[in-house]
């Protein structure tokens, strides 16, 4: 597996989820403040030019709560993905609130 990143990014999540989960990966960083993630290497990986990006043989796949739950079900005995459904829809709840929520709601 390969994991196209950038420290002090979501691409964390991706990182630590791979780390817990023992699995063999190489990192490579992508300066996004530099263009690399406009370069047309990278536009090859990712038409959106975004990061993270895991690549697992042909898949390809992008943003961090998929990544996430991806390696969880690849590696069951990492523990990242719950086994009842209660408790999976509790855990994509917090894995999902930091893309979700940006300020308060109205009328709060």
């Amino acid at each position: 597996m390969k994991l196209y990143g950038r420290t002090n990014t979501r691409s964390l999540r991706a990182a630590w989820a791979l780390e817990e989960a023992g699995a063999a990966y190489e990192y490579v960083t992508v300066d996004l403040f530099k263009g690399e993630g406009r370069s047309p290497a990278f536009l090859a990986i990712n038409p959106a030019g975004k990061i993270p990006v895991l690549l697992d043989g042909e898949l390809v796949l992008t943003e961090s709560l998929a990544i996430v739950t991806y390696i969880g079900e690849k590696f069951p005995a990492s523990g990242l993905v719950p086994a009842t459904l209660a408790e999976r829809a509790g855990c994509l709840r917090w894995a999902g609130a930091p893309s979700t929520t940006r300020a308060p709601s109205a009328g709060r």
